[in-house]
């Protein structure tokens, strides 16, 4: 007990501020709820400390929360790869199907063509996919088409 109270004793801390900072406290005195000049002055130093302390823990608080985050989300992540994974199958079961469908109805030189313009769609798509966004322009991130004019010239 006797440690705290010593902890709590008051002392005598000088400082120089400048004459119209004294002025504007002391009106902030007369506003407020504060008796006098040392409560706000006492009262701005604990909030400073508090600030401080909060920065101090900041990043163990932010490790924290970023780990409540990733355990709350995985099972929404593991979902959507599930759907992506389901979207991928049927995306491959719908090409070799018209291709097959191309085949049968009509014959082998459709069914060629077909084959050419996948592999093209293929090139075009991995050369988008493979392009650095960051020196992209607007128009070529919105316009898919465009970005495939180097890969068809070329």
């Amino acid at each position: 007990m006797k440690n705290k109270e010593e902890s709590e004793k008051l002392v005598r801390v000088t400082i120089n501020i400048p004459k119209y900072k004294k002025e504007m406290i002391t009106k902030v005195v007369e506003k407020s709820s504060y008796n006098n000049v040392s409560e706000l002055v006492r009262a701005g130093i604990d909030k400073e400390l508090n600030i401080q302390m909060y920065k101090d823990s900041l990043d163990s608080i932010i490790k924290e929360l970023d780990c409540m985050l990733d355990e709350k989300l995985k099972p929404f992540i593991a979902s959507q790869r599930k759907i992506n994974a389901k979207y991928l199958r049927t995306t491959a079961i719908n090409t070799y199907l018209n291709g097959e469908i191309m085949s049968k109805l009509f014959g082998d030189d459709m069914h060629k063509e077909f084959i050419q313009m996948l592999n093209d769609a293929r090139k075009k798509a991995n050369y988008y996919i493979s392009r650095d966004t960051e020196e992209m322009t607007k128009k070529d991130l919105f316009d898919f088409y465009t970005i495939g004019e180097p890969y068809r010239n070329g």
